[in-house]
């Protein structure tokens, strides 16, 4: 095999493996909400566990996104110069950066917590501003743990960055199911206390992994002694980083502003048309429920295009435009043969999951909110993985002012509709807005690049055919007995897999 060919799979093998582990963290984030909704048995603490995360990770966002992707650019391009000491000055720079934004951001939070708790959920605000000051720890922590990780995938050392990541979720996971049990069932206190536990675990899951980067760290000591010329400056490095980290953290501060929307505006608009009650329950089934159950599709689909995405930046170097034009292509089939059939599943069968995997006060409420929310699931699949062709393609100039659009479209539209239809009316909001985004995005590559979506069109024809088939068979299914909503969860379970089963062999 060539060295030309040897790289090509690495790089392949290499996103396969980052994606691989970060799907691995997501399946085990679905799994422990399940027997921790029957811990706390409250749609009410759900509501408040899923919206202090809806604000914490956009803080997130705003506090360490971008530097990370630098870090690993600047580490992979002074590996590759063989300048040992500027990569050594990298990493520090990046723990500077991110350990003073990150402690900002707490300080930040948990000064904020009394303040935006109250606009957050329909009732306990009380526990929603503990929850905010106990994660406000983790803002400080968690852009630390970024900066290990944008080393380790500098080095192209992925196992592990991938390691890394499915490490922190064993371990948070472990911490918050047997911290809650242990609460609840063994010292008999409030549940609230089990919902303080589960918000902690973050923290300490986020401390683990850094004790574990630490003892795996392997500085490259060797290729320093033997350096002899000087490290860049520490001034011009600083600015490397911020010139790379911007217009990444500018993408990411719009293109996740839905959090922000899903923290404070829907709750408002939620409280103009459903009773105090029906609001919590919304709230619980739309951020805590479907935004689980969205997960798959949102990490299935993007993550297998982020393989293919580096191929671009390569292709585009060398000006071959036809292997531009096929990547694109690929990565947006890819994520659509992925996405519609899983998020369609997740619409059809979403009765059953709430009733088999989750606690739920109102069923039909919460089955008729996981239902739309699907839809949306949809769309958060493929938005990002289209702003992410805009930004390889070298195109971020028009992928701002499409986002900005987009999102002032949803902002203006979200609360009166909400008002007038509902949860309903939010996601027709994010269809109008992010619709927007999604095709002004994919106008722009089609009229630069001279992309033709033809047979990207035929696939989705096909995939919808499919998927009518596998409708009709499960509606089928369900007349004969093959869906539960009521009686033993495990029978229900049973039959929904079954259900499900069969209505796959047919699509």
């Amino acid at each position: 095999m060539s060295k030309s060919s040897a790289a090509k799979k690495s790089i392949i093998v290499g996103g396969l493996i980052g994606t691989g582990g970060l799907f691995v963290s997501k399946l085990i984030g679905l799994a422990y909400t399940i027997p921790f909704s029957y811990i706390l048995q409250s749609e009410a603490y759900q509501s408040v566990y899923a919206q202090s995360y809806n604000i914490y990770a956009y803080l997130l966002t705003i506090f360490q996104s971008g530097v990370p992707f630098a870090v690993a650019t600047l580490v992979a391009r002074y590996i590759a110069l063989e300048d040992a000491k500027s990569v050594i000055l990298v990493k520090k720079i990046a723990f500077a950066i991110l350990g003073l934004t990150g402690f900002v951001g707490m300080i930040l939070l948990f000064t904020l917590s009394n303040v935006i708790a109250p606009a957050m959920v329909a009732k306990n605000a009380d526990i929603m501003a503990n929850c905010l000051k106990i994660l406000s720890l983790a803002i400080f922590l968690v852009p630390v743990l970024s900066a290990f990780r944008g080393y380790y995938q500098g080095l192209k050392e992925m196992e592990e960055y991938a390691f890394s990541q499915a490490f922190e979720q064993v371990f948070r996971v472990a911490f918050l199911l047997s911290a809650a049990c242990l609460v609840v069932y063994a010292f008999g206190w409030d549940k609230k206390y089990a919902l303080y536990a589960a918000v902690m675990s973050t923290s300490v899951a986020t401390i683990a992994a850094i004790a574990q980067f630490a003892y795996f760290d392997r500085v490259v000591d060797e290729m320093v002694q033997r350096q002899t010329t000087r490290s860049h400056s520490a001034k011009k490095i600083f600015r490397e980083i911020l010139i790379l980290a911007i217009p990444y953290l500018v993408v990411a501060i719009l293109g996740n502003i839905d959090q922000v929307f899903n923290g404070f505006l829907l709750p408002t608009g939620l409280k103009m048309h459903y009773n105090a009650e029906d609001t919590t329950t919304v709230i619980s089934a739309s951020n805590y429920v479907a935004g689980k159950l969205n997960a798959i599709p949102m990490i299935l689909g993007p993550g297998f295009a982020t393989a293919i995405i580096p191929h671009i930046s390569e292709a585009l170097s060398k000006k071959n435009y036809k292997l531009v034009k096929k990547n694109v292509l690929d990565s947006i089939n890819v994520v659509l043969y992925v996405a519609i059939p899983v998020s369609f599943c997740i619409f059809a069968y979403a009765g059953p999951l709430n009733y088999t995997l989750y606690y739920s006060e109102n069923l039909e409420l919460c089955t008729f909110v996981v239902q739309w929310m699907a839809l949306e699931g949809f769309l958060s699949t493929l938005a990002p993985l289209v702003t992410n062709l805009m930004v390889s393609l070298e195109l971020r100039k028009n992928v701002l002012k499409n986002l900005a659009i987009g999102v002032l479209i949803k902002g203006v539209l979200l609360i009166p509709f909400v008002w007038i239809m509902g949860i309903a009316g939010a996601v027709i909001s994010s269809f109008i807005g992010t619709g927007y985004i999604i095709y002004k995005n994919l106008k722009e590559i089609q009229d630069v690049y001279h992309i033709s979506y033809r047979k990207t069109s035929i696939i989705v024809v096909c995939i919808l055919i499919g998927l009518f088939a596998l409708w009709i068979t499960s509606i089928l299914l369900s007349k004969v007995g093959l869906y539960g909503v009521e009686g033993s969860k495990l029978s229900c379970l049973f039959k929904m897999c079954l259900n499900g089963l069969l209505s796959v062999i047919v699509y």
